[in-house]
């Protein structure tokens, strides 16, 4: 697909990351996390493989709401009660709550729905500011917006600027094929999201990303129980890869109990200053790529994956792209305790993955390879089951893979 860009600000999704294509150039890359390992650990031979049960993601749940809170019952209530110049937590009746514009949450309110999911919003909230206090909350509500100039830049919930250690729990985000996406986080210090159902995007489902290379924290982001789906541009993949992800995350964290279903290019797409962190029990099915691994995604732990059966590539490694300084995309990764039941490979490593591991993990109908390590740099694949993929498939490959190619 060639050279794209993208880049995630503050003040939405833009122009500026470099990213290389998934497949018509087909370049991409990988790596590992669990680096005390044995020497020459490579195999391209059956073993028996019992994989872990899967967790899927909870739904929203109900919760007590603060005794003392403020309660509004109309619009207008809420927003004089956002810009009253005090934190404080404020209970929503059940009704319908729109504006001309998103609702602006600078004081580090917290929100909950008297009744869960009764609280319904038309319009979307920017969480944050340029000062202000954290901690903000969302709990219980409901959004379901037809309008994009009701929200910021496209996003039903945005939390940015000062709205370190913001929770979003207990919600849903219907964005009707009109809205860029769901919930969009560029200060994920502290960030928790639970019990989370989005669904109907243009761009993306879910996004926590700093878009800054160099980010770290002290306090990493968690997500927990995610189900995002139906994420698409009205061409479906006409993003060219720059967006069309169900959840995207560029940052460190700890994220589990996913199901995503119907992205148009990727389940999953991880870079930017992704590292020391965990993805696990994850269900992906009907998108091109299950995990996109892109610049810069480092030491970081892929498991409990169930991807497939209507993805062609399980896991995409970007390769080493010059444009990115020729660093490899991904190093010092690990994938293990995964089934991939995907249509062309199952896990993709391209030029310049570095110390990529995949372990434990079974292949079913391919119709390429289970594994294709093209000019990598000290990975590992071992305890890996390939009685599955089709005829005329390998189980390894170390060439480049032919579907990209095929597209350039």
């Amino acid at each position: 697909m060639g050279v794209i860009s993208t880049s995630i600000t503050s003040l939405g999704i833009a122009a500026g990351l470099v990213c290389v294509g998934l497949f018509a150039a087909g370049e991409s890359g990988c790596a590992s996390a669990e680096r005390a390992r044995p020497q020459a650990t490579t195999s391209t031979t059956s073993a028996t493989v019992n994989l872990s049960r899967v967790r899927r993601p909870r739904p929203p749940a109900r919760y007590v709401v603060p005794r003392n809170a403020m309660r509004v019952s109309s619009s207008s209530q809420l927003s004089a009660a956002l810009s009253d110049g005090r934190q404080e937590a404020i209970v929503l009746a059940p009704g319908v709550y729109d504006n001309s514009r998103p609702f602006d949450d600078r004081e580090g309110d917290r929100i909950y729905a008297s009744r869960l999911g009764r609280a319904v919003f038309r319009a979307g909230i920017s969480i944050g500011g340029n000062n202000g206090p954290p901690g903000a909350l969302i709990r219980g509500l409901n959004f379901s917006i037809r309008d994009p100039r009701k929200t910021l830049h496209g996003d039903a919930i945005h939390v940015w600027g000062t709205a370190s250690g913001t929770a979003v729990l207990d919600t849903w985000i219907d964005g009707h094929g009109v809205l860029d996406a769901g919930l969009v986080v560029h200060q994920p210090n502290g960030f928790v999201a639970r019990r989370i159902v989005a669904r109907r995007f243009l761009g993306y489902g879910v996004v926590v990303d700093p878009n800054d290379f160099n980010f770290k924290t002290r306090y990493p982001y968690s997500l927990r129980d995610l189900t995002i789906s139906r994420v698409s541009r009205r061409v479906p993949g006409s993003s060219n890869g720059t967006a069309e992800a169900c959840l995207w995350l560029g940052s460190p964290g700890v994220v589990q109990r996913v199901s995503v279903r119907g992205c148009a290019i990727s389940g999953i797409w991880t870079g930017t200053a992704m590292r020391n962190s965990r993805i696990q029990d994850v269900r992906i099915d009907r998108a091109k790529v299950g995990i996109y691994i892109e610049h810069f995604t480092t030491a970081t732990t892929f498991q409990r994956l169930r991807i497939g059966p209507s993805v062609t590539r399980g896991v995409n490694a970007e390769w080493a792209n010059p444009a990115a300084g020729g660093k490899p995309a991904s190093v010092d990764n690990v994938i293990r305790d995964a089934y991939f039941r995907t249509t062309h490979v199952g896990v993709y490593l391209d030029r310049g993955t570095t110390r990529t591991t995949v372990r434990h993990s079974v292949f079913s109908g391919q119709d390429w390879a289970g594994i294709g390590d093209f000019f990598g740099v000290d990975n590992d694949y071992y305890d890996n089951n390939f009685d599955g993929i089709a005829a005329g498939a390998v189980p390894v490959s170390h060439d480049h893979d032919p579907a990209g190619r095929a597209k350039r």
